[in-house]
């Protein structure tokens, strides 16, 4: 399920809120976030999750590859 409390992007702050990495908001750890454009499953390397702003990053490259994906598809249309 895709929740706050399994982002990669949420920082867990006290009365079980979530602060959000990219919009800085608060939110429900229970909360769906399936909507979420920004969501990404916390990824673990050597035992460790990877800080919020390296997943931000790998959110944002994702992101960008699309969208070059998509314009690059445009520009191919005749």
């Amino acid at each position: 399920m895709e929740t706050c409390r399994n982002c990669g992007l949420g920082i867990e702050d006290n009365n079980d809120l979530i602060s959000c990495f990219k919009y800085k908001t608060l939110s429900n750890s229970q909360e769906e976030k399936t909507d979420c454009l920004y969501f990404i499953e916390r990824i673990i390397e050597d035992g460790e999750p990877l800080p919020p702003i390296q997943h931000l990053l790998l959110v944002e490259q994702e992101l960008g590859k699309r969208k070059m994906k998509i314009s690059i598809n445009n520009g191919l249309r005749m």
